[in-house]
């Protein structure tokens, strides 16, 4: 029966005469150090793959967002009620904030905000925005102005502000306090 070869071959380090032990078994160690760190350092240098989820996400397929042709839904439209706006200016940290009512339009520093819709439980299904009553998920559909320059107009979820809204590097733009009259 013929032996298969050994994957792992170990070596033995003689000692020389006159020579220090512990400075073989040091040299051995260091050995050991220096191909442990060769081999993960090969390992370091694989090119990163990006994986899909990290992708950032592209404004078209952004339902919360809207793009040229899209309407805002009737139901979204006949909503009465308000919510309170802020602003905070990344570089400085100062918040700011302004209460708008929905068909009004509120004025702040250089801000001009629009609430034109709001929804007592905005989800989305398929490509449809519904406002589904039987969820808590209060969101507001506005337009947001800098100098005259419209930066967003879409939906802001009260209760997941991070997920949607304006893309600014120095203003992060957050939605709270979304009333409603009850239904009838």
């Amino acid at each position: 029966m013929a032996e298969s070869a050994p994957l792992l071959r170990v070596y033995r380090v003689k000692s020389i005469e006159g020579s220090n032990p512990s400075l073989s078994a040091m040299l051995a160690k260091v050995l050991l150090v220096l191909s442990l760190s060769m081999l993960l350092t090969a390992c370091e240098n694989e090119k990163s793959k990006e994986i899909e989820w990290q992708l950032p996400l592209s404004v078209s397929d952004d339902p919360h967002a809207t793009t040229a042709g899209n309407e805002l839904p009737e139901w979204a439209t006949i909503t009465e009620g308000k919510a309170k706006i802020f602003f905070l200016q990344k570089s400085t940290a100062e918040v700011l904030s302004v209460e708008v009512a929905k068909g009004n339009t509120s004025r702040l520093e250089d801000w001009s905000i629009e609430l034109l819709g709001l929804a007592k439980g905005l989800r989305v299904k398929g490509h449809a925005l519904i406002d589904d009553k039987s969820v808590l998920n209060p969101a507001v559909f506005v337009r947001i102005s800098l100098k005259k320059e419209v930066m967003y107009e879409g939906w802001l979820y009260q209760d997941f502000p991070e997920l949607f809204g304006i893309d600014n590097s120095d203003w992060k733009v957050w939605v709270q306090d979304v009333t409603m009259p009850p239904s009838s």
